[in-house]
């Protein structure tokens, strides 16, 4: 938080209340409370199949004034549209001009827009090695896309406090960028109520580039309580897709369902115009080796629902409650879980980066830091050291943000990030040592366990040598083998997740289901341990304005006191905590003890 530099809790609470009305975002459907997971926690504790069951429910038959807004029904009315046809046509125009399509966002969609950037030049550089005669063209294609969260890309390995609050920083990265005319920005804004994105589709839009919006909150109720939405919506030029799909599982936790659907519709996007440009410009026996590059646009949707539903039941929803189960026993003694994988590194870790802001849990540690606490969760690359392994998650160079003091009160920057500026360099991101190295720490304390991700077999034989090597120091490994499962066995110990799922040039599906999988896996870990009270996320971790206003609604409801003492009483307690003790518990839990309130008890 950057309210330190008022020194008393009792005017830090008057501040906001009075001057940070902007943020009071109760009137907004996300920040709000499901009807179909309100008994969460209490359905979990008794059943973990039932606790995972509900939350998937929230992707496929969530409503909102009696009208359907499920991820699937809303992703298949953006695809009728005359503004996602042109989004396929100017991703696919890129690459015939030499210009750019570049994602901006922050937080859970600024991690989402590293992934879809990494996803596209996955593509297109396998295909260089398929397809030799064209290399430098494939090449050239892949370096079309290119993409920055605010915070730079240190913010995928650990939250940076406070940007998503300035429209100055959002511009500020577009100008960067030098984007321009013929270019194209989608700004992945999660709700609408991140100030840095609704900067940058302005900037962008004054430089004259193709600027495309998509919002998951009714236009309405957005334009009339947040003035920088209205900012938005008032420039013409800025192409608006409206993707609101209803309350989140968890309340408030956008890195669910907002963050699905954003996935589902922008990959969808960039998959259909990496077809139209092969379809142009490969050969019969080229469009053969290349294989499925996309599916048809109706299509998408289908497939989404069924891979909800195949995680909903059967034998994908037991081995998803049993990885939940693992986990908490883990956690419930106070143990570490690492997770390995070589393909899907980035999804894993965007998952469980997540996991800090969202139940106050101890970020990532960087490699020579010996006194910070150790994250619960982490990841391993098996097969390569860390530089290597951090340019494969990227798939290009690592953009940090070099900002100077100068630039800070330039972009108009609190007294407290100006004089505590934030480390967000490139060199920052390499000191969290994701390679193959042995990393002493990760089964310093026990229990600890080694978790293999065999996804449609991206488990090779290389990748099992090195875990079933490194899991010697371990207490415990485990397989857990989720999508296209072979037959027999790997390891002696697997956890079977099997759903059925096309791959395309993208691997989008595949993508969505590992999504999916681990979003319900870490959350109903999480709900199953009590951090979640009904379907509100009591451990959240305030590291912004809209964090706070969250924090102090959730202490309103489940306390029933006003908004306003609910704020006071959450001042107090982040005032009155030592910085030691920052990952303790959360400030939401700490206030609602202090009033006499049990998290655990049950709903009335």
């Amino acid at each position: 938080m950057d309210y330190k530099d008022i020194k008393d809790y009792k005017l830090a609470s008057k501040d906001f209340i009075e001057n940070e009305k902007q943020f009071h975002l109760g009137v907004i459907p996300t920040e709000q409370s499901n009807v179909l997971t309100r008994n969460l926690s209490a359905t979990i504790a008794k059943d973990t199949a039932a606790g995972v069951a509900m939350i998937l429910s929230a992707d496929v038959k969530n409503t909102y004034e009696g009208k359907h807004v499920d991820i699937p029904t809303v992703a298949a009315r953006a695809f009728k549209s005359k503004e996602f046809a042109r989004l396929v046509d100017d991703c696919k125009r890129v690459i015939d001009e030499n210009k750019r399509v570049v994602i901006s966002s922050v937080g859970a969609s600024g991690r989402m827009a590293i992934q879809l950037d990494a996803a596209w030049r996955y593509f297109w550089t396998n295909l260089a090695n398929k397809i030799p005669a064209k290399r430098e063209q494939f090449m050239y294609n892949a370096n079309r896309v290119e993409s920055f969260t605010t915070g730079g890309d240190r913010a995928l390995v650990r939250s940076v406090e406070n940007f998503e609050d300035y429209m100055t920083f959002g511009a500020e990265q577009v100008r960067e960028a030098g984007i321009g005319v013929g270019d194209v920005l989608l700004g992945l804004s999660e709700c609408g109520l991140s100030a840095s994105i609704n900067g940058s589709v302005i900037e962008a839009d004054i430089r004259g580039c193709t600027t495309y919006y998509l919002f998951c909150n009714p236009k309405n109720i957005l334009c009339e309580h947040l003035e920088r939405v209205r900012k938005v919506f008032a420039r013409p030029n800025i192409i608006k897709m409206p993707l609101f799909v209803g309350n989140m599982a968890v309340s408030g936790s956008t890195r669910m369902q907002v963050t699905t659907v954003e996935l589902l519709v922008a990959g969808a996007a960039f998959e259909l115009a990496c077809q139209k440009w092969c379809d142009e410009n490969l050969t019969e026996a080229e469009k053969e080796v290349a294989g499925i590059v996309a599916l048809d646009i109706n299509e998408y949707a289908k497939q989404f629902k069924a891979i909800n539903k195949q995680l909903s039941s059967g034998k994908a929803l037991k081995g998803l409650a049993a990885a939940v189960e693992l986990e908490k026993s883990i956690y419930d003694n106070h143990g570490l879980v690492t997770y390995c994988t070589h393909d899907y590194l980035l999804d894993i870790m965007t998952d469980t980066t997540e996991r800090q802001p969202t139940f106050t849990l101890p970020p990532f540690r960087k490699f020579n830091d010996k006194n910070a606490e150790l994250s619960w969760a982490y990841v391993k690359d098996p097969l390569y050291p860390n530089e290597v392994a951090w340019q494969h998650v990227f798939r290009r160079p690592i953009k940090g943000l070099n900002w100077t003091k100068e630039d800070y009160i330039r972009l108009e920057a609190a007294p407290d990030i100006i004089a505590n500026m934030p480390k967000v360099g490139s060199e920052e991101v390499e000191q969290y040592n994701i390679g193959n190295c042995d990393d002493e720490s990760r089964y310093s304390r026990k229990p600890n366990v080694l978790v293999c991700m065999d996804i449609n077999g991206s488990a090779t034989p290389e990748v099992l040598a090195w875990f079933k090597e490194e899991v010697k120091k371990f207490e415990k490994g485990v397989l857990i083998r989720m999508g296209e499962i072979s037959k027999g066995k790997k390891y002696e110990n697997e956890i079977l997740i099997p759903v059925k799922l096309t791959r395309t040039s993208n691997e989008l599906m595949t993508h969505l289901m590992v999504k999916l999988a681990f979003n319900v896996l870490s959350t109903a870990t999480m709900a199953k341990m009590g951090r979640v009270w009904s379907n509100w996320m009591i451990q959240v971790l305030p590291t912004n304005k809209k964090l706070i206003d969250r924090s102090t609604r959730i202490i309103a409801n489940i306390a029933g006191i006003p908004y306003e003492q609910a704020n006071l009483e959450f001042f107090k307690s982040a005032y009155e905590r030592s910085s030691k003790d920052e990952y303790r518990e959360s400030y939401v839990v700490e206030t609602l003890k202090r009033l006499g309130k049990d998290p655990k008890e049950d709903i009335k």
